[in-house]
């Protein structure tokens, strides 16, 4: 869906107001479908709510409404919907935001289910003191909370990166380097959960980073240090399965990914996972690190990007000329061109039998909330999964999590509710680096839940043990019987370099557990632990970018190697066996049960 460009006009008029009250007239241009005259909105700032919908009339203009907004209200998030009866349909897209003032009358228009789209080339800079004001607040987050500041960095370390960013601010930068700068800071703390957010920026930051036509035509993997094609959304035919792209506008591609990588966080030394992170899977659900970072450090000159290929097969190189292409445009054309390209998040969940005697259970998502999140009643669809596996005695299943990310814990509890008879977590302990949140930062601070319960902890130790404190939580050993008649065949986990957070925890606890052999790659996350559980959005008040970091960490006991978990049987990638359509993890598991191991 091409984004349109949205304007918004602010209109003083305190004459007309209540002393401090800010009038807001929301204005929706286009009609979304026959039920328009059920065209609503929903937000997180009353008159709005989250869990009830006002109506907006139509006009001549399209569906406007005028609200009056609290003197205390700064931003509030909403969308629109269409709600009818019993059937409540949201835009599907991330929330809309706009920030609102005393004694003002605002005027804002949009058009249903397309992003808010800034034109960011007419920004000015960025002021070198507003963007000081800005580093200080960083600076307290870092050194006052993140909970993996010095976790894989000395205080000379963190000191150094620190200065850096400050050099930087010291002059004025776009809102692109200011981008840059900030993640590159994220990345030195080492930290899968710590970045200059791509899922809860403002529209003018969203517009930087994911709307303008700077996306690559195509998906690809890295294969050792080359960029092998995946999938081709241009024009030119020549781009199949298989094409080693060996330069990019001139740059070899292996020197554009050592140019990325600074910019990229993972969990301690997993560089598996930064690597992964800088291919392109092209869904529309799922943002990719190179489709940001790249166009930023080697912006686009003219319309189309010129490569340097060699199609599979060929010993000889060639060029080619590609056309820029926008990331919802591209999705939009592998959706159509491949037919086993995933839609939605609900097309990450499927389950098949390769024969008789096994079954493939693929769970490539565990993103239950949040935007676009999956609709698959997953309880339903695991119930349904284990039923035939037991009914028809299938001895071996292979579990693929191979593209998952994380996500919702319960998920995962579900899943292993049917795995093992009882579920266990192993020796940790949760650390804080305060036990009252710095005040400087509340203000621009967001997350989910109505009560801050972080801003004031209670600490099971007051004095801090070697700069933390350990949370009155304590993550001890424990075991709870499962309530499911757990699957008796053998358990085959495929891993990949994609599985930080909750995939992590996954294939670590199957590792514990000793539920079977796992096949793949290193996973991301840490056998050390993670920063998780509560995450933060902290708003940055002058360049208008949005940080996202932990408040809590969890700590291994006792201390274990820097990585994730390795597999039992490692497979390397093969660009032979993309360019085949070969799956070389699942074909060397087959071959596997097959031969009896």
């Amino acid at each position: 869906m091409k984004a349109s460009i949205i304007t918004s006009f602010l209109l003083f008029i305190p004459s007309l107001l209540l002393v401090g009250q800010t009038q807001v007239t929301f204005v929706l241009e286009e009609q979304p479908s026959e039920h328009s005259k059920y065209i609503g909105i929903r937000g997180d700032t009353p008159p709005l709510s989250w869990d009830k919908t006002i109506h907006i009339p139509k006009t001549d203009e399209g569906y406007k409404i005028t609200l009056e907004f609290s003197p205390t209200s700064q931003e509030i998030a909403f969308k629109f919907v269409q709600d009818h009866a019993e059937n409540l349909v949201w835009e599907n897209l991330q929330n809309r935001s706009l920030k609102i003032y005393p004694d003002s009358s605002i005027i804002s228009t949009y058009q249903w289910n397309q992003e808010q789209v800034v034109e960011v080339s007419s920004l000015p800079k960025i002021p070198s003191s507003a963007l000081l004001e800005d580093f200080e607040l960083i600076k307290t987050m870092v050194l006052e909370v993140h909970p993996g500041t010095y976790r894989y960095n000395s205080h000379e370390q963190i000191a150094q990166a620190l200065e850096e960013l400050y050099s930087k601010f010291k002059q004025p930068l776009t809102y692109g380097e200011a981008y840059l700068a900030i993640s590159k800071l994220t990345a030195t703390l080492a930290c899968g959960h710590t970045k200059a957010g791509f899922n809860n920026q403002l529209p003018l930051i969203n517009s930087l980073i994911h709307y303008q036509q700077d996306k690559v035509p195509f998906t690809f993997k890295w294969v050792g240090d080359h960029m092998i094609l995946t999938h081709n959304a241009s024009k030119e035919d020549i781009l199949r399965r298989g094409t080693s792209i060996l330069s990019m506008n001139g740059v070899p591609v292996k020197d554009i990914r050592e140019r990325l990588l600074p910019y990229i966080g993972a969990d301690g030394a997993t560089d598996g996972t930064r690597v992964y992170k800088l291919a392109v899977n092209g869904y529309d659900f799922r943002y990719n690190a190179f489709d940001i970072f790249y166009p930023l450090l080697f912006p686009p000159k003219g319309d189309s990007l010129a490569l340097t290929i060699q199609s599979f097969g060929e010993s000889s190189s060639r060029d080619v000329q590609v056309a820029w292409i926008g990331r919802e445009e591209r999705s939009q054309i592998l959706k159509e061109r491949y037919h086993d390209f995933p839609a939605t998040r609900d097309d990450m969940w499927k389950f098949q039998m390769v024969d008789d005697s096994i079954g493939v259970l693929s769970m490539n998502s565990f993103g239950l909330y949040g935007w676009k999140a999956m609709t698959l009643d997953y309880k339903k669809f695991l119930a349904e999964t284990f039923k035939e596996l037991r009914e028809q005695s299938v001895p071996h299943l292979i579990l693929d999590i191979r593209e998952n990310t994380g996500g919702n814990d319960e998920m995962a509890v579900e899943l292993f509710s049917y795995l093992v008879p009882y579920s266990m977590s192993f020796e940790r302990e949760g650390r804080t680096r305060y036990t009252s949140f710095p005040s400087s930062l509340r203000p621009f601070i967001q997350s989910w839940g109505d009560n801050p319960w972080y801003y004031e902890l209670s600490p099971k130790d007051s004095l801090p043990t070697q700069g933390y404190y350990i949370f009155k939580e304590n993550f001890t050993q424990q075991t709870v019987k499962s309530d499911k008649k757990p699957y008796k065949g053998k358990v085959y986990l495929l891993s990949s370099a994609a599985n930080e957070s909750l995939a992590f925890y996954t294939a670590y606890r199957f590792q514990l557990q000793e539920r079977g052999l796992i096949i793949g790659q290193e996973t991301g996350g840490n056998l050390n632990d993670i920063n998780g559980g509560q995450i933060l959005f902290l708003r940055l008040p002058s360049s208008k970018i949005e940080i996202d970091f932990p408040v809590i960490g969890g700590f291994s006991l006792p201390a274990k190697p820097n990585s994730g978990v390795i597999p039992d049987i490692s497979i390397p990638k093969s660009r032979e066996d993309i360019a085949n359509g070969i799956d070389t993890e699942l074909a060397a598991t087959l071959a596997l049960i097959r031969a009896g191991k």
